[in-house]
């Protein structure tokens, strides 16, 4: 066997090898397809505890996996809103008002009897939420924002 080929066989042996362990890792970074049981539970939790409301501008259920980010949106037609939030599960949701994302947010506690979070927020025509889950396995969120009474 010449050098060449000795040379080649190495770099096919080593592309080989790279290419196995690519798709070993690629595989074992998949993420886990196991469904928490509670979620169930929890979804029943949140939609009792936040019924949609009419009026309502918009509101939405998520399903956060651990450290899981979630961003909605909403084109509102400027006034004060009430956003309600209330979140089931173990540890807390972190909700940011702010596109800059330089405030610290707001945390919701997660728990098996959730109790809503109320906040009253001034929106001249774009309504904007980042969601950041900070818990140990899934949690429920559930928001919704709706026109503020007027006075």
């Amino acid at each position: 066997m010449t050098a060449d080929r000795a040379r080649g066989l190495q770099l096919y042996a080593l592309a080989a090898a790279l290419l196995v362990a690519g798709a070993v890792w690629w595989v074992r970074a998949a993420p886990v397809a196991v469904a928490d049981p509670r979620v169930a539970g929890w979804k029943d939790a949140v939609a009792r505890r936040l019924p949609d409301a009419t009026p309502q501008v918009q509101a939405d259920t998520l399903v956060l996996s651990r450290g899981a980010s979630e961003q909605r949106e909403a084109a509102v037609a400027g006034g004060t809103f009430t956003l309600t939030m209330v979140c089931a599960g173990q540890g807390q949701v972190r909700v940011r008002l702010s596109t800059s994302g330089n405030d610290s947010g707001r945390a919701v506690p997660c728990g098996d009897r959730p109790d809503p979070v109320m906040l009253t927020v001034a929106l001249a025509h774009q309504f904007f939420m980042s969601i950041t889950a900070e818990t140990d396995s899934a949690a429920v969120f559930r928001w919704r924002l709706t026109q503020a009474a007027a006075f």
